[in-house]
């Protein structure tokens, strides 16, 4: 079964997180800007079944990690 992903962009999921909301399941963020993310806490964030082309480096995700898959991710900083 496929899954409908929805697309949306860095500003609106900052936008969106700022306002309380913490489900971003099943999104698609693409942004090449680096360091964008860079030392916002997006700590309980949801973003299962999501697709991120995005720089995390330096990002706070404290949350529940079981089952996330990290296979090309480079989280490094």
């Amino acid at each position: 079964m496929k899954v409908k992903r929805q697309r949306i962009t860095v500003e609106e999921l900052l936008s969106r997180y700022a306002a309380g909301e913490r489900d971003f399941s099943k999104v698609i963020i693409e942004d090449s800007r680096e360091g964008l993310l860079r030392g916002l806490d997006l700590s309980n964030i949801n973003l299962e079944a999501s697709i991120l082309i995005i720089d995390l480096s330096g990002a706070i995700l404290r949350n529940d990690l079981d089952n996330a898959d990290f296979s090309e991710v480079n989280l490094y900083g």
